[in-house]
């Protein structure tokens, strides 16, 4: 049953917080770091004016719905504003009391569809490894193949038809599916004393890159930390993103209790499904003893690249006293920076780190790898969940600035650490016929070692 036009839902208080809303004193200085701002130049399209009309919203003025509803929908999530915002506004706790309330301005069957791929499709794992290997015989069958002409025009919105531009963007967005390895329940290090991890491997991340995980895996086993992959659900974040809070905290309490007796840190190579883990706690009032479960689940949350040491290879290398010879993988490297990874989760150095001394070792063996700095790194590509499905066309319209932004560093390849980035880079790349290449972290560097 839909709620009154004017009632907003957080997932733990029910309502909009006044406070909240009146914190922003409407500056301004959050507009650059908005990518919805930057490709519009609308206000209604930018923080303070979300912010705005959500004011007017909690006061009665204006119903949620129509276009209060739409600028609200066509928000990226990315939290660049809350980087950017002197004055603390918690941007992503007004986003998420006002999300749930979207759910009822959709189509009737576009909601029940979402809530369908939410609770039925992303939990089945059996499903997803189905799906994509049908996806992967039919790849096989009919190669992609590279657009020449048109490309850029239809990265830059400027064919005569949205509808054949839509029906390009959603066949870039779909990479081409690899042949899926199991994960076994562990895998030993070669050398001993490091802790065991447990790899998160999520939903989507682990049918569409499930390289990356053994990547991640293949990584750690060379720190020396036994790696588990136990039982698991989806995190949730597609469905909480979209509103749909009661299935995300349904997915959360199924991972709080899969790990219950799995020891070890998490280990997450999806920046999105690390936001959403490090957060499961907003799913529960404090007074639900699921909050204090879910607290505790967090705490044992990282994103690979938290615990990968830059120096990956050094105890290897005492061990077998000898020094691994690196493949040197690309002349020149740009990281783009995942917003759930540097502004959900606040990890900003350590990819960089991570880069940088791989650049070193490459350099003691006489190798030259070039980090090139891009332009904006910080700013949201424009896939954002599902957002590049439900609002395509401005989906493109960030992914072009980026797109073009990345031409300039010249790189050969483009690092970053969450599947939804590598999609839309990836096809950004094809629709822009530009011949860089997009890679995980993790894959990237565990590639320069041999097997």
């Amino acid at each position: 049953m839909a709620l009154p036009d004017n009632q907003v839902i957080s997932p733990a208080t029910g309502k909009l917080d006044a406070d909240l809303l009146s914190a922003c004193i409407h500056c301004g200085l959050c507009l650059p770091a908005c990518p919805t701002y930057l490709a519009t130049g609308r206000e209604s399209e930018s923080p303070r004016g979300r912010i705005y009309l959500l004011s007017l919203v909690e006061k009665g003025e204006i119903p949620f719905a129509g276009e209060a509803a739409e600028h609200i929908e066509s928000c990226l999530g990315c939290l660049g504003c809350q980087t950017a915002c002197p004055s603390g506004v918690r941007y992503e706790e007004i986003l998420s009391q006002a999300r749930p309330h979207l759910k009822h301005a959709r189509p009737k069957f576009l909601r029940a569809l979402l809530r369908f791929g939410f609770s039925e499709i992303l939990p089945n794992y059996w499903f997803l490894k189905f799906g994509a290997s049908m996806f992967r015989a039919v790849q096989q069958m009919f190669p992609k193949r590279q657009r020449k002409e048109g490309n850029q025009s239809v990265l830059a919105g400027m064919t005569m038809s949205p509808f054949i531009n839509r029906l390009k963007a959603y066949a870039a967005f779909l990479p081409e599916v690899p042949k899926f390895k199991p994960h076994p329940r562990r895998r030993e290090a070669k050398i001993a004393g490091g802790e065991t991890m447990q790899l998160f491997s999520g939903c989507v991340m682990d049918v569409l890159y499930n390289p990356v995980n053994h990547a991640t895996a293949k990584l750690l086993n060379m720190q020396g930390c036994p790696v588990e992959r136990n039982d698991q659900t989806c995190c949730g974040a597609l469905a909480y993103h979209a509103g749909e809070v009661d299935i995300a905290r349904a997915l959360a309490k199924e991972n709080i209790e899969k790990f219950k007796n799995a020891d070890g840190k998490i280990i997450v190579t999806s920046a999105g499904c690390g936001a959403m883990l490090k957060e499961y706690s907003h799913l529960f009032a404090v007074d639900d003893p699921w909050h204090a479960r879910a607290e505790e689940f967090s705490k044992r949350v990282f994103d690979v690249v938290e615990v990968l040491s830059p120096d990956v290879i050094s105890a290897q290398e005492s061990k077998e006293r000898n020094a691994i010879q690196l493949k040197l993988p690309a002349a020149s490297v740009a990281y783009h920076a995942a917003c759930h990874l540097a502004h959900a989760q606040g990890v900003r150095n350590e990819p960089k780190e991570i880069l940088l001394q791989l650049r070193r070792k490459l350099a003691e063996q006489g190798k030259n790898m070039k980090l090139v700095e891009l332009r904006e790194a910080e700013h949201c590509c424009g896939s954002a969940g599902i957002y590049n499905v439900i609002n395509t066309e401005l989906s493109l319209e960030v992914l072009n600035r980026k797109m073009e932004n990345i031409a300039d560093t010249h790189a050969e390849i483009v690092v970053t650490t969450n599947p939804g980035c590598l999609l839309q880079l990836n096809a950004g790349a094809e629709l822009s016929n530009s011949p860089v290449k997009v890679m995980h972290l993790a894959e990237f560097v565990a590639q320069t070692y041999p097997d």
